[in-house]
Parts: structure tokens; C-alpha cells; sequence
């Protein structure tokens, strides 16, 4: 009897740190998702502070260095002649700055502000106007 109360002990703990091992993890995957995507969106406010008509922007990938706090996005935007380029910048959260912008297409990414609703494909697919 006595053997039997204590296996079913046991498995019962094992269970409940497997259950919030795994809880743990999700929340740890959520929260980092969370914050690439506050991350993506404040990334692309800046984008259209620093390039006229901007359409549509989707973001490819993005990188994260867990050390300098530094993200690095590729990026496809769209302006309103429907002419694209492909680039990547660098983007620090703490500061709200975009950095190390690649240039590829002086008449897609024209200096100057954008100031209508950009339509955003996050890395994730989800979508929104910003």
C-alpha cells in the first residue's frame, strides 16, 4: 500500500514540473514574440521618418543579438509607384534609432516622410496598417 501511495506521488510531481517546465517555455516563446513584433512595428514608424511614400513594407526576418540589445531586419518596401526594394537596417529598441540602413534603390527608398497608413507584413505573416 504504502509503495503504491508513493509512485503515484512521484508520478504526480513528475507531471507537474513537466506541466509548468513546458508553461514556462511557451510563456519565455510568447514573450520574445512579442517583443520582435513591438520591435518590427516601432522599426517601420521609423522607416516612414526616413522614407516618402512608403506603401507596404514586409518584413523578411529579423535577427536578434541578445547582448547588444541590436536587431537586424530584411526588409521589402513598396512605395506608391509600386516599385520595391529589398534591404536591411539595423534597429535599437532602447534608443528608438534605425541604423546601418542599406541602400539599394535611391528612387524606392527617397528621403523624407511618410505620412498615410502603411500596410506591414510582419515576419510572423501577420498583417496590420501602421
Amino acid at each position: 500500500m504504502k509503495k503504491g501511495r508513493i509512485i503515484l506521488i512521484s508520478v504526480a510531481v513528475v507531471i507537474i514540473v513537466v506541466v509548468l517546465i513546458t508553461g514556462g517555455k511557451m510563456y519565455m516563446d510568447n514573450k520574445k514574440e512579442v517583443e520582435k513584433l513591438e520591435a518590427e512595428k516601432q522599426s517601420v514608424e521609423l522607416l516612414k521618418k526616413k522614407f516618402s511614400d512608403i506603401k507596404k513594407v514586409e518584413i523578411e526576418r529579423t535577427g536578434y543579438n541578445k547582448m547588444t540589445g541590436f536587431y537586424r531586419m530584411v526588409v521589402k518596401m513598396t512605395n506608391d509607384k509600386n516599385k520595391t526594394a529589398r534591404f536591411d537596417y539595423g534597429f535599437v529598441k532602447k534608443q528608438n534609432e534605425l541604423s546601418t540602413i542599406g541602400l539599394v534603390d535611391k528612387e524606392v527608398q527617397e528621403k523624407g516622410t511618410t505620412t498615410n497608413k502603411v500596410k506591414v507584413i510582419y515576419s510572423n505573416g501577420k498583417e496590420e496598417e501602421v
